[in-house]
């Protein structure tokens, strides 16, 4: 063969037909370039250096974050730690000009004070001052009672009256924080101040700070950051924060901002926008002048300001007789059962009670989430009857779980929070300012930056990632949030921070709070305003002032335990579990006695009183016992714990009924006033971007696990491409036919037998393309899949909140697509280059991202209909088991039965995400090979027709509605992208309908057939979907049964006869100069041969060579003349038999040139 390098020329033609960059002269199959091979090492070994540059900057960024928390929590540690003892002396050595005056006062006041002051000077360190807290209190406290008064603590503090003002509101609200016990507002107790009183003197004293100070605090600040010039954000973890809170700061910080907003153009107050994280965010910097000029007087103005209260009208709700009916085994049971109590505006409300006492029940009902049962009673907002869903725009809800997104930091979820629940037209700035607040109010500025984080990444601490969920509500601005149980896997100083910021929004914001909560610690129960306490089956025991509950039990006899919290005494009041006192009922008994005009009617009353219901507290002791342990068994004290709260239920009952009107009025319905509105949701395409920004934020955190998976699928496709090599296109085959049935082939067997003698590549390029479409498919289905079922918990939050559900759907398509996407194209890439494909490169690329987009539709849909934790196991076992036995490739269901018209076919296109992978990779190879090689045909050939090709042999049965799928055609074959996209189309679409239809639990909606029974215009709207869902998939059904018409006019072997025949003979008569006659006297050639005996011919082997004379000259009686002589005396036999004996022996040697060149 003379085949030029680049090209490689298969069997049985000379012809260059193919590309080969790594081919060199007289190639006869494929060979690799040794460049390729190279290049894709250098890319793995590429992705392997990016993938440790990305490990390495997570970790150092995880470094920082550490350090950053350790940081913020060091002062946790207290004297323990070297960092506090130093932090400690640097507070006593600014403060010691302040402590002299101190010490001189009290020693002039006859006090004691050497020890209270003094400095320690030791050879080579610097002098250390140490004060005794204790020492200067007890020098004071003269009567020793534990408390002292702060006018006779100023006596030495020389304070005067503001920021004696100052002083005290520090150390109340240090008592506060740390559940100290304080008896008075206008005096401290021993161990509040012993804790708290060099923290408050440093801020009393710096309330009044000079100009020079001033700069020394900006520089400190600017030492510590190590900028050039001082950031708003910057404020909160600097100096300040030793003596100013959260929310404190952020009011300096306004008034900063209005400096500012007087005159944009200074110099001296920079304000810069960046983009960055997908969101406008204002970095605003202070200058020095600035800062040195204002902090003196704003601090002074953020320090005696009054508190900001919320003067709007608030959200009231009353309830009536309020039940939850749900469905138990077919019985309808009460889950809360005829609660009656009110919700006060800009109150904290505490639902309390054992397990099983309804309180998630309850507040579930009162606030529209109750979706698995029927709610009955009355409801009223703001004095007007209404379901509480009217009113869900202005409701939000906290779970219990915090989910958040944990690649997000704590600023980012609150912007996108506003971004997505704030109503349509509010600007970045309103949305900044309201996320600065609700930082501030929660106690998080300090924290704003730090990723949330979760058991992968480290992040915040469990009670800021509380105050975190809490702060995504308040980005929608309610007016009543619901909770629930906020404070569990909480510590008690986390959980006290976690309700003091809570009510802190009652005041500050003026929302209405309810929630869940057990067991909390006695400062906690103290800021709440009311308190429902449920029993077992939802019944009311306790509804009112939650100050009122202590005198309404001692009221029934009930004493709280010396040492034992109040909120747990009364749980375990509500569950039945304790008694009241025998002791208290008796003296009571005693006093009614004495008391008794002796009418005997009375009792004759009492004991016509059921039994159980009108059981007194002194009779219940004495059945029962002490502790709910009658006699010793476990049933009795079931039994005696149920009839307690019988009993329980009916005294409230009967004190309710007993209120006076004046009593009653905090639970009767309001006089009517303004109902909030529902808001202006954000656009569909708002929500769309806002969304998009969120999803490419998160995967860029998520960058080093992206690569990760990008590297397995890269090796998973070299691992394959390289394990089975190059595609052998060609084979040395050549089919043992017999002499004479070559040259006696009738119009029958004539394709046949010339389709065997060309065909050379009869071989299966199946293998390749179900191995690598089998593994990326289930590598690619894994990772997509991962995009919904790693946020499921947030998106079910997110769309009960009233977020867009079908936005982020849309948002995450198109995410989840564009990831896939780079990734199919590098994979197809390196799978072309190490394949070295004789068609088109374009055929990779395009059935790999065909292929990509099924998959990632099913990964999308699986999620929508199960539980995320069995997402990856059911989808991977779709993926191998439909891709691999409805391939095509795979007995006992070949391409044959696929087009066999059956269901088969459907099936197979419908759940094998490979069927239209493998078959189309498959038919543009083979599409790329010559006519001679059986498995295309052109225009001009006579051979076989599209039904005798290899492709429609029922070995392979390719393309069957495709006749133009066997015309040569290097470009490829694309007939089955456009079905593979409409299938992707109709499963996202079916992704979108059963968002909507399953897990609506989980969104706090009710079941479909209840809306529709609900409202009407919900039914035609389920209609109307369903029709376009069966309008795709008939659409897309007929794209893939339907056959396509032939591009071509095929001549065949019988119009070859006719015609072809008609046009040799014709040069025939011109050869032999018989021009002179027509065409019809010559005799039909193949005629004349058809009808030989070729049974009774001799037949010889003969070698391979010159055409043997004694074949035709032998004097073998049985031999009929090819020519007839007596046809016509005119014609020279031995002419005629010499010219056809030239042409048969050049035929014999393969010379001879054809009207059809490729049929040789």
């Amino acid at each position: 063969l003379n085949c030029p390098a680049g090209y490689f020329c298969p069997y049985k033609t000379a012809t260059p037909e193919i590309r080969c960059r790594g081919c060199g002269e007289g190639a006869t199959k494929p060979e690799r370039d040794v460049g390729i091979q190279i290049l894709i090492i250098l890319l793995l070994v590429v992705l392997i250096i990016v993938g440790a540059i990305a490990s390495i900057i997570y970790k150092r960024t995880k470094h920082l974050v550490t350090k950053q928390v350790e940081g913020l929590s060091y002062r946790l540690i207290g004297e323990n730690s070297a960092k506090a003892q130093k932090a400690k002396q640097k507070q006593l050595d600014k403060l010691r000009p302040k402590l002299a005056v101190i010490a001189k006062r009290l020693e002039d006041l006859d006090k004691e004070s050497g020890f209270l002051y003094k400095i320690n000077k030791e050879e080579g360190e610097d002098d250390k001052l140490e004060f005794d807290v204790r020492g200067i209190f007890d020098a004071l406290d003269t009567n020793n009672d534990g408390d002292l008064q702060y006018a006779e603590l100023n006596a030495v503090l020389g304070f005067d009256d503001e920021e004696l003002e100052v002083f005290c509101t520090s150390m109340n609200k240090a008592a506060d924080a740390k559940e100290i016990k304080h008896t008075k507002e206008d005096s401290v107790s021993r161990p509040v101040f012993v804790n708290n009183f060099l923290k408050a003197l440093e801020g009393t004293v710096n309330l009044k700070v000079t100009p020079a100070e001033a700069a020394e605090i900006y520089d400190t600040i600017l030492a510590e950051n190590q900028v050039k010039e001082v950031q708003e954000s910057m404020l909160y973890t600097s100096v300040l924060s030793n003596t100013l809170s959260d929310y404190e700061i952020m009011l300096l910080i306004k008034k900063f901002r209005q400096v500012n907003s007087v005159d944009e153009e200074s110099p001296l107050y920079n304000k810069q926008e960046s983009r960055r994280s997908g969101l406008q965010r204002r970095h605003t910097g202070i200058a020095r002048e600035i800062f040195v000029l204002h902090y003196p007087t704003f601090l002074m103005q953020v320090y005696t300001e009054k508190d900001v209260v919320d003067t709007s009208e608030g959200v009231d709700i009353c309830f009536k007789d309020l039940c939850l009916e749900v469905t138990v085994a077919k019985k309808q049971i009460n889950v809360v059962n005829n609660v009656t109590g009110r919700l006060r505006a800009k109150t904290m409300t505490a639902l309390m009670g054992g397990s099983g006492a309804g309180k998630t029940s309850l507040l579930n009902a009162l606030c529209g989430r109750a979706y698995y049962g029927n709610i009955i009673g009355d409801t009223y907002i703001n004095g007007t009857k209404k379901q509480i869903e009217e009113i869900k725009d202005v409701i939000g809800f906290v779970p219990q779980d915090d989910v958040v997104y944990a690649e997000l930091t704590v600023r980012e979820n609150l912007m996108f929070a506003g971004k997505l629940s704030l109503p349509r037209g509010t600007d970045m700035d309103e949305i900044e300012d309201l996320a600065d607040s609700t930082l501030a109010n929660l106690g998080l500025s300090r924290v704003a930056k730090s990723l949330v984080g979760d058991v992968k990444r480290r992040g915040v601490s469990g009670g800021e990632k509380k105050r975190v969920n809490i702060g995504l509500e308040l980005m929608s601005r309610p007016k009543c949030l619901f909770l629930d149980e906020p404070t569990s896997g909480l510590d008690s100083s986390s959980a006290l921070l976690v309700m003091s910021s809570l009510k802190n929004l009652v005041s500050s914001e003026g929302v209405t709070i309810v929630t869940v909560i057990h067991q909390p610690r006695k400062f906690i129960f103290d800021l709440f305003d009311a308190l429902v306490l449920l029993g077992v089956g939802g019944n009311t025991v306790y509804s009112g002032p939650a100050k009122g509950a202590y005198d309404y039990f001692v009221g029934l006899d009930y004493v709280l335990p010396a040492g034992e919290a109040l909120a747990d005494w009364l749980i375990d009041i509500s569950a039945g579990q304790i008694h009241p006192d025998p002791k208290v009922a008796a003296t009571k008994d005693q006093e009614k006695d004495d008391n008794d005009d002796g009418d005997d009617d009375d009792d004759d009353d009492d004991e016509d009183d059921e039994q159980l219901m009108a059981i007194t507290p002194r009779v219940l002791t004495e059945a029962v016992g002490k502790k709910g342990v009658a006699m010793g068994k476990a049933n009795e004290a079931i039994t005696d714990a149920a009839m307690r709260r019988e009993w329980l239920y009916k005294e409230w009952q009967k004190y309710f009924d007993g209120l006076d009107n004046e009593q009653k009025s905090i639970y009767e319905v309001p006089a009517e006033t303004e109902v909030p509105g529902a808001k202006d949701k954000q656009r569909f395409f708002s929500q769309l971007w806002t969304q998009l920004r969120r999803i490419v934020l998160v995967s860029y955190r998520n960058l080093t696990a992206k690569l990760v998976d990008t590297i397995i699928l890269i090796v998973a496709a070299v691992i394959i491409s390289l394990v089975s090599g190059l595609p052998e296109i060609s084979r040395n085959d050549n089919p043992s036919i017999e002499f004479e049935t070559l040259v006696s082939f009738d119009q029958t067997s004539a394709p046949g037998i010339v389709a065997q003698l060309f065909k050379y590549a009869a071989t299966i390029q199946q293998t390749y393309p179900l191995q690598i479409g089998l593994i990326t498919a289930v590598l690619v289905g894994l990772q997509a899949s991962r995009i919904l079922t790693s946020k499921q918990l947030e998106f079910f939050r997110e769309t009960s909140s009233g977020y867009d559900s079908n936005a982020y759907l849309l948002a995450v398509n198109i995410m989840a697509t564009l990831e896939t996407s780079v990734q199919i194209v590098i994979v197809a890439l390196i799978a072309a280059m190490l394949r070295e494909p004789v068609a088109s490169w374009g055929v990779f690329f395009a059935h790999f991202l065909a292929m990509a987009w099924t998959v990632v539709s099913w990964s999308l849909l699986f999620p929508m209909v199960m539980p995320a934790e069995n997402v990856s196991t059911v989808l991977g076992a779709f993926f191998a088991f439909f891709g691999l036995l409805l391939s095509g490739a795979v007995p006992p269901i070949g391409f044959g039965k696929i087009y066999g018209g059956d269901i088969v076919e459907h099936l197979s296109a419908w759940l094998s995400v490979t069927r239209f992978f493998l078959e189309g990779m498959a038919a543009s190879e083979h599409r790329c090979l010559p006519e001679q090689s059986g498995w295309t045909v052109s225009e001009e050939s006579i051979n076989f027709d599209r039904a005798n090709t290899l492709m429609a042999y029922r070995r392979f049965s390719y393309a069957r509605h495709d006749p133009n799928a066997t015309l040569y055609d290097c470009g490829g074959w694309y007939w089955g992208i456009l079905p593979t996209i409409f299938i992707g189309i109709t499963v996202r679409y079916l992704g979108f309908l059963a968002m909507h239809g399953f897990n609506r639990g989980k969104q706090t909606k009710k079941p479909v057939f209840h809306e529709i029974q609900k409202d009407g215009k919900c039914g035609i709207l389920v209609v109307v979907l369903l029709l376009v869902l069966i309008g795709l998939i008939a659409f897309t059904t007929w794209l893939y049964t339907r056959d396509l018409e032939a591009d071509y006019e095929y001549v065949g072997i019988e119009k070859w006869v006719q015609t072809g025949l008609e046009q040799n003979l014709t040069e025939l008569r011109e050869t032999l100069n018989l021009t002179d006659w027509n065409i019809s006297d010559i005799p039909n050639l193949l005629e004349m041969n058809a009808d030989l005996d070729t049974a009774a011919l001799t037949r010889v082997t003969l070698p391979t060579g010159e055409f043997p004379d004694e074949f035709m000259n032998q004097p073998d009686p049985t031999l009929v003349p090819i020519v007839d002589p007596n046809v016509d005396p005119n014609v020279d036999p031995d002419l005629l038999n010499g010219t056809l004996r030239a042409l048969m022996s050049a035929a014999w040697n393969g010379t001879c040139e054809c009207p059809c060149s490729e049929q040789n």
